[in-house]
């Protein structure tokens, strides 16, 4: 009789375990939610802390998932980024290198045998000239790649899906506003100057996910009228918040956007833009392959009109026209002296005191392409621009092979062009807010690009 009890006891037990765990996903999803709404309060508090409590947000997150994921889940999320997996260790892998001993000087930082030679002593030494904080880029790397695998794993549900686009759209435009009244009336030390790319960057990403927003709406509508059965959804209320959303950035992208920034932003609107007109014409495969290749061409002359040829800046400081002086001019001297394997990653701002003059105004990378190339090495920083394509190409097909949800992985794709874009032209990117919210529109994109039934 008490084996008999206990043996109930025990299974109800693993029962009410196993119910506890059938609630982590939605623990994992309020935790992706979590990271999106504290983007105002990263705007305001970032660096070493706030990078600390992202990666702790998605290492939980992670942990969450994968304690509870199901089969199915694992093999639609492995179907998803079935081509992206591998390229994305590659950054891991070459951070990795970086902090190894080199038994080769020729590989190792030149800083190192400077210091082996001023201690008369013989060490091997290290690509990267900070191990620490190539160790801190490396987690925080590991951080945003992570929260994207949350996101495909957890965004899967519709209405998951629907409340994170709308939780997006909302923190974009309050942290718009936030900057916006930020530039009037300066917090303390956060001076309007200091804020200028980042209102750039939230406000791009902010009209078009105010947009994908305006587009749920219209798509849910016209799904009521084709199965009237279907619940009536609040289109008015939901457009209206979309079309203020959308006047937000818009003002915010006019009050801080360069020309080149400005251009970025118009590559992401009409990215968005063509895979809707797609969609709606019915355009056969050729002809959609016509009108793709003729964007591209179009905007690789728009890029190359902005490209000056005969200057002596390289490609990476081209676009960076908001950078000081200064800052422009150290960056060159740092991009000229550094090799192909870079001084390690989030090593910048170490070397910055090293090549600044007496009175120099700057303090950071005039763009995040020339701080990768410098601290990555530009063979590595290509690789990362090149992954950074086949995600936009991943999220572009994947919105013209969906149906009605296809507005995710459009936004998604939209966005990552943006994102892209003005890696060049600013250091936004380095940025934690901008990377959390990239992250999240990117995974969201990826776990609504492919439907439960192309995975067969």
């Amino acid at each position: 009789m008490s084996s008999r009890v206990a043996s109930r006891a025990l299974s109800c037990i693993v029962k009410s375990l196993f119910q506890e765990l059938g609630h982590c996903l939605p623990i994992s999803f309020n935790l992706l939610l979590i990271s999106i709404a504290i983007v105002p309060a990263l705007v305001m508090f970032d660096g070493p802390v706030a990078q600390s409590l992202i990666e702790a947000l998605a290492a939980i997150a992670l942990a969450f998932v994968a304690g509870t994921a199901r089969a199915t889940d694992v093999n639609l999320a492995a179907h998803i980024t079935r081509r992206l997996k591998l390229a994305a260790a590659v950054p891991v892998i070459w951070m990795v290198i970086q902090l190894l001993p080199m038994p080769l000087s020729g590989i190792s930082h030149s800083i190192w045998v400077n210091a082996d030679e001023a201690l008369n002593q013989r060490s091997f030494g290290h690509i990267s000239i900070d191990l620490g904080k190539t160790i801190e880029a490396l987690t925080f790397y590991l951080a945003n790649v992570a929260l994207i695998v949350v996101g495909v794993f957890v965004v899967r549900d519709r209405r998951r899906a629907e409340l994170t686009l709308f939780v997006l759209a909302a923190i974009t435009a309050l942290t718009t506003i936030a900057l916006i009244i930020n530039g009037w009336v300066p917090v303390g030390w956060l001076s309007a100057g200091k804020t200028n790319d980042v209102l750039a960057a939230v406000s791009s990403l902010g009209v078009i996910l105010s947009v994908a927003a305006g587009t749920r709406a219209v798509e849910r509508v016209e799904t009521r009228r084709a199965e009237p059965a279907r619940q009536k959804p609040n289109a008015r209320a939901a457009l209206l918040l979309a079309g203020a959303g959308l006047l937000i950035c818009i003002a915010g992208l006019a009050i801080s956007a360069t020309f080149n920034v400005g251009l970025v932003a118009a590559f992401g609107i009409v990215t968005f833009i063509s895979i809707q007109f797609i969609r709606r014409a019915g355009l056969a495969v050729w002809a959609t392959g016509m009108f793709i290749a003729t964007m591209v061409i179009g905007a690789a002359m728009i890029v190359l009109w902005r490209y000056n040829s005969g200057g002596t800046l390289s490609p990476f400081l081209q676009f960076a026209t908001t950078a000081s002086p200064d800052a422009i001019s150290v960056a060159k001297r740092m991009l000229s002296d550094a090799s192909w394997f870079g001084t390690g990653a989030g090593t910048y701002a170490q070397l910055l005191p090293i090549y600044q003059e007496l009175g120099s105004s700057a303090t950071k990378a005039p763009s995040t392409a020339v701080a990768f190339a410098i601290e990555l090495g530009w063979p590595m920083t290509l690789f990362v621009f090149a992954l950074s394509l086949g995600i936009i190409v991943t999220l572009y097909r994947g919105a013209l092979n969906r149906g009605r949800d296809s507005f995710y992985p459009a936004a998604a794709a939209a966005c990552a062009v943006i994102i892209l874009g003005q890696a060049f032209c600013d250091a936004s990117l380095l940025h934690s807010c901008i990377a959390v919210l990239g992250d999240a529109v990117i995974g969201l994109g990826l776990a609504q690009s492919v439907s439960r039934g192309d995975t067969s």
